[in-house]
């Protein structure tokens, strides 16, 4: 009888992100999920589906930075030439698993994006034609 390969458990970082998504509402998820398509994927018929792993980043992102810092993230990501397949490669970088991977990433696509969260949508509604 041959030994079982041993198992790693989960990550801290994935205890943490599941423990953060407990909290947040579907809702929330859902809506940060729509922007997301409606910015990345307009008009597209075929979209990639809200599975578990999607939902697990998009729900722990919002419990640190709330749902309209999520949306300015997504913009932020769109504002990245590289992200957007200008790039040696010509591919897009623009999953929702990409944009709220950790903090650096999710800070990192605000730093795209100017002004604070209070100037961008004011009733709580991301506005275009800012960016």
């Amino acid at each position: 009888m041959t030994p079982s390969p041993k198992r790693r458990g989960e990550s801290r970082l994935k205890k943490e992100q599941r423990r953060k998504a407990e909290t947040v509402s579907d809702a929330l998820i859902s809506e940060v999920y729509e922007y997301w398509l409606s910015q990345m994927r307009p008009g597209r018929t075929r979209v990639p589906a809200l599975d578990k792993k999607r939902r697990l980043k998009v729900a722990s992102a919002i419990a640190d930075y709330g749902a309209l810092e999520c949306m300015r993230a997504i913009d932020g990501c769109k504002r990245s030439d590289f992200h957007m397949g200008r790039n040696k490669q010509n591919k897009k970088y623009d999953d929702l698993e990409l944009i709220f991977r950790d903090q650096d990433h999710i800070e990192r696509f605000l730093s795209y994006v100017a002004g604070p969260a209070s100037e961008w949508g004011g009733s709580g509604e991301p506005h275009e034609e800012k960016w």
